[in-house]
């Protein structure tokens, strides 16, 4: 596998909430061998200082928080590799059969959401990976110093076109049919096997006793979709 055993995960602060605990505790447990890392806001703008410092007037410029979120884990990847996953995601497996023979992985979501935003496809941020210096990443990075112009009558479709899901699958739809950037798209049932609206409290207490319904069974994790930006 050419993608580092490194998992990044990013919070504001070195205090991850309770909620959080079991689904960060899930990657650590089935990882025991993988170096975690958790970025906090303070260690992203240290890191930006260091080795994008001519990103940062672009970081700061961003009026919401979550955006200054997405777009570091972008770059984190690209100069560590490794793979970034949200908090609020479980992990049932190890990660390293679905991540051999590519330079970057990314994950469908459920076809649901793509319809109801009108897409042929949704590729998640939530969780990414690739080797470092991919130049896949590169080419995220890229987008990202040049910040959109549009306008947006709504927040969270902002959000998600300038640094989230509807970037990097926008990225990636200009790409790929070249078989060099070794870029792997896994299918839904693994990663995002149910939508938003399946998960509920009495799902994730079932899953914290590691009873696992049918719909799960050839997943490798399941994002729950916490969304405490969504506005």
């Amino acid at each position: 596998m050419e993608i580092p055993a490194i998992i990044h995960q990013t919070w504001k602060n070195a205090a991850i909430p309770e909620e959080f605990a079991a689904s960060v505790n899930s990657w650590k447990n089935l990882h025991p061998d993988w170096k975690y890392s958790l970025w906090t806001d303070d260690m992203n703008v240290g890191f930006l200082e260091s080795y994008f410092p001519d990103f940062l007037d672009i970081y700061r410029s961003y009026p919401s928080h979550i955006q200054r979120v997405d777009a570091v884990r972008y770059f984190i990847l690209y100069q560590f590799g490794g793979i970034y996953v949200d908090l609020d995601f479980y992990c049932f497996k190890h990660i390293s059969p679905i991540l051999e023979n590519c330079h970057c992985a990314f994950g469908l979501e459920h076809a649901l959401h793509s319809a109801i935003h009108h897409k042929k496809m949704i590729i998640s941020n939530a969780f990414m990976a690739c080797k470092a210096k991919s130049e896949f990443m590169k080419l995220i990075c890229e987008e990202l110093y040049h910040p959109s112009v549009a306008t947006f009558k709504d927040k969270n479709d902002m959000i998600l076109e300038t640094t989230g899901p509807f970037m990097l699958t926008r990225v990636y739809e200009q790409h790929q049919h070249d078989e060099t950037l070794k870029v792997k798209i896994i299918e839904p049932e693994f990663l995002y096997p149910l939508t938003k609206d399946e998960i509920n409290k009495e799902l994730l207490a079932d899953i914290e006793k590691n009873v696992v319904a049918e719909n799960l069974k050839d997943a490798y994790g399941l994002h729950y979709y916490w969304g405490s930006w969504w506005g």
